[in-house]
């Protein structure tokens, strides 16, 4: 069952409904993805400029039957500081 109203997406592949989840970042602290619009652009500050740009969730789902990801910018929010 997809949750926060997104949804439901089924397996290219295998017809079947995929299974919502996250892919979490563990480099420094725990953190789910985000997706900015364009390419990566170096910040003395932050590492990478985000401020004005476009930035969305990533939901990722998963086959139960093949395993295939498939990952989906949905929800715009507000860029990381």
């Amino acid at each position: 069952m997809a949750t926060l109203n997104r949804p439901m997406r089924k397996c290219p592949d295998c017809e079947v409904e995929m299974v919502e989840g996250f892919i979490i970042d563990l480099s420094t602290a725990k953190h789910v993805p985000r997706w900015i619009k364009g390419g990566p652009e170096k910040s003395a500050w932050s590492g990478l400029k985000t401020k004005g740009k476009e930035c969305r969730t990533v939901a990722t789902y998963r086959c139960p039957k093949c395993a295939l990801l498939r990952s989906y910018a949905d929800a715009e929010v507000k860029p990381p500081s």
